[in-house]
């Protein structure tokens, strides 16, 4: 029976080998429209009042919104907030849509139409977030990070933040706080957080409570929680989405409450105990915008390599259109592995534990890459570089061999697929297909 992959915006179609198993989020979407999701967020939220409500009198808003590498449902969301702003009197000119990017660089005007809808981006001012100017210090976390925030977010009368709750490889879940810290926060405020996925002592290593499903002890996200209670937003709304982007749940409310609730959904869905490993997976991220280049890429590895045995064969369909961030690509240059080790303990690499984690990965199993990256930048990462699907299952069955079983994950970067004895911390409904 044929099996997909979708790469970029094309879909490929082809035969797997083996017994094939097949992991995907439930599809099915809620009865109501995204919109009357929305809607009923904003009006009956999570312990807070309505945004209406807080709105009112406020002379100025803020709504913070991911960027083009995300999907979050801001198209729906955003005139469904604004809506409800201008009703409070706030207007179209005092309202401030906000890409909260950290240290990525992914704002473009020209997303806005994309990330807002047509009317909204042709009303509203919209702004990238820059890590390195306008910042003010807000305090420090018990963990030593001095807090700095964008001003243009603490001036704002009214602050929303929005996001989509998914799982993330280190932080634990996306959504809630990261809109302020990664989002909104000065470069070395971000740096301090995400070194702390980095153990340097006794030695150089992943810190292990710093993983997916992970939110009680791991130290992101609590300093990233204590960051954002030091200027906290007014009003958050988080989105579930299934892995067409579609819009099946919204909770809003406060930062944490709304969060909290989101976070149990995305568990259920999303999250699924194999009983064995299998053979050879292959993976996708789940297409654009999931697998516009090599650190978005990099989620659907790290969320699913363990669910293949130690020495099999992923085969991982990712386009990679944007390529591979310069911080990214001197990561992959450095392949000693003690000299690694010696550059990040001496603080000169920045976000380190994602060679580490690519080190797990490819000590793991054979990665087989059909991309648009260039050869040597697939090299960089431990991957090999095949050039379609029948070049890669020949390379697969070279390196691993012929496989009994075959899993097949359409949408790696929100699925989390693990072995039962890998002590997972979550178990889920995933549908599982023959």
């Amino acid at each position: 029976m044929p099996v997909q992959l979708t790469y970029g915006s094309r879909i490929m179609e082809f035969e797997a080998p083996g017994e094939v198993r097949t992991l995907r989020p439930p599809l099915a979407a809620s009865a109501a429209s995204q919109s009357s999701l929305v809607r009923a967020a904003l009006e009956q939220p999570i312990d807070s009042p309505p945004l209406a409500q807080l709105a009112r009198g406020r002379r100025s808003a803020i709504i913070l919104i991911a960027c083009r590498t995300r999907r979050t449902g801001s198209q729906v969301f955003l005139p469904e907030i604004v809506r409800t702003l201008n009703a409070a009197g706030i207007a179209d000119e005092n309202i401030l849509v906000y890409a909260a990017t950290g240290t990525h660089d992914n704002w473009r005007p020209e997303d806005a139409p994309l990330l807002a809808g047509a009317d909204c981006a042709g009303r509203l001012r919209f702004v990238g977030h820059n890590c390195r100017d306008n910042l003010e210090f807000v305090g420090t976390t018990s963990r030593g990070n001095r807090v700095a925030l964008s001003r243009d977010y603490l001036d704002a009368d009214l602050k929303i933040a929005t996001g989509r709750v998914t799982h993330h490889y280190f932080a634990g879940f996306t959504g809630g706080r990261k809109a302020i810290l990664p989002g909104v926060a000065g470069f070395d405020t971000i740096v301090f957080n995400h070194r702390m996925v980095t153990r340097m002592t006794p030695r150089v290593e992943l810190e292990p409570e710093a993983r997916n499903g992970n939110l009680a002890t791991n130290p992101i996200h609590l300093d990233m929680l204590e960051a954002a209670h030091l200027a906290p937003p007014d009003f958050t709304l988080n989105t579930v989405l299934d892995p067409h982007n579609e819009i099946v749940a919204v909770h809003g409310g406060d930062f944490e409450a709304s969060h909290a609730v989101a976070v149990d959904e995305v568990s259920r869905r999303d999250c699924l105990v194999l009983e064995q490993p299998a053979d050879w997976m292959f993976l996708s991220c789940g297409g654009a915008h999931c697998d516009v280049n090599a650190v978005q890429m990099l989620k659907a590895v790290i969320n699913n390599y363990k669910s293949v045995r130690r020495g099999g064969a992923i085969i991982l369909a990712a386009e990679c259109a944007e390529g591979m961030a310069p911080w990214l690509r001197q990561l992959c240059t450095e392949s000693d592995r003690h000299d690694l080790a010696r550059r990040i303990a001496g603080g000169e690499l920045r976000h380190p534990h994602n060679a580490l984690f690519l080190q797990q990965v490819t000590d793991h199993a054979h990665v087989i890459m059909i991309s648009k990256l260039a050869p040597e930048e697939a090299a960089a990462l431990g991957f090999h570089k095949a050039a379609d699907l029948d070049e890669a299952m020949a390379l697969a069955t070279r390196l691993a061999g012929k496989p009994r079983q075959t899993v097949i994950v359409p949408f790696g970067n929100t699925t989390v697929a693990r072995v039962r004895d890998d002590h997972s911390t979550a178990v889920g409904t995933l549908e599982v297909s023959a």
